[in-house]
């Protein structure tokens, strides 16, 4: 890894080195390298010199016009954690406030689907044309596979055919999101969808993406959305509405909802749950505790019940 630059080192060189440090320890940083690139450039379109001001940060966050106030926040949330990285070099570094632009985060209500749902959704997806002849089948398989895992689709998406190991059962995750691995332990079910799906294509090498519709070339995240919102569109469900990410809530709220229902002790499952969904945090998996009004309800009769 290449020294740090001097205090002095004009601004695009102290990201450049803020992120080449932080993929080194993992971190993908597409998005937010993307924002501190443009925050360097607009502070070298502007004319500003010397050291990263709050001033020049806020400017910069809110310089787009189409940015709404919300991801106005989110910009200069991601200029803070740089000037909290940076000001341990250069001591002039101005660092803002936390919520100086207000809240980043977007609460939004999960979506649970329904087992009815989801069956309708399979079905719709196993009819879809070719080419090739596994187009249908390909795309059964995906949201079959988010759907009884809770597995992220950047996660699916990233498959290699070696990830899959039918003799324990389970598939390997590479580099998931924080640069983390972990693996999933699948049903029977699971694992002879996966099976047969593989065995419908052509052989390829153990390094091949697992789920593809050409040879070698991986299914992108793009096709895999154009692809859901026909199938919504075809199942007539509102638009705006389902997400393909609200299959990965379904399944941590039924996980939830079925041990308040068996009376387990929930606080020694949510830990298992939190790292089989690939949580940094035990308090992510929590959140749908709050998020969703039928476990809501259920840690209310609970706590009632325990009552004296």
């Amino acid at each position: 890894m290449k020294s740090a630059p001097a205090a002095t080192a004009p601004l695009a060189k102290a990201i450049d080195y803020y992120l080449a440090l932080r993929r080194q320890l993992g971190f993908r940083l597409q998005r937010e390298g993307a924002h501190l690139i443009a925050l360097a450039t607009y502070a070298q379109r502007t004319g500003h010199v010397g050291a990263l001001t709050v001033d020049l940060m806020v400017r910069w966050a809110q310089a787009s016009a189409k940015a709404s106030l919300r991801q106005q926040a989110r910009r200069l949330e991601i200029a803070r954690r740089f000037a909290q990285f940076w000001a341990g070099f250069a001591a002039a570094t101005e660092v803002p406030c936390a919520g100086l632009l207000g809240s980043s985060a977007s609460v939004r209500r999960a979506q649970i689907y329904s087992p009815k749902q989801i069956g309708e959704l399979l079905q719709a997806a196993g009819q879809l044309p070719g080419p090739p002849v596994w187009r249908g089948l390909t795309f059964q398989t995906f949201l079959g596979l988010l759907a009884c895992t809770g597995m992220r689709v950047s996660e699916a998406l990233q498959l290699q055919r070696r990830d899959l190991e039918p003799g324990q059962s389970l598939l390997r995750l590479r580099h998931t999101k924080g640069g983390q691995s972990r693996q999933v332990i699948l049903h029977a079910s699971a694992l002879a969808a996966l099976q047969h799906y593989d065995q419908q294509r052509p052989a390829g090498r153990p390094e091949s993406p697992f789920f593809s519709l050409r040879a070698q070339k991986p299914l992108s995240y793009g096709i895999v959305r154009e692809v859901f919102g026909q199938l919504r569109q075809r199942l007539g469900w509102p638009m705006p509405g389902w997400r393909l990410h609200d299959l990965r809530h379904t399944f941590a709220v039924n996980c939830l909802v079925r041990w308040y229902q068996q009376g387990a002790n929930v606080d020694q499952k949510i830990l298992a749950l939190s790292t089989y969904l690939g949580h940094a945090r035990p308090q992510d998996t929590y959140w749908y505790l709050s998020a969703v009004p039928q476990l809501m309800a259920l840690v209310q009769a609970r706590w009632q019940d325990s009552q004296p």
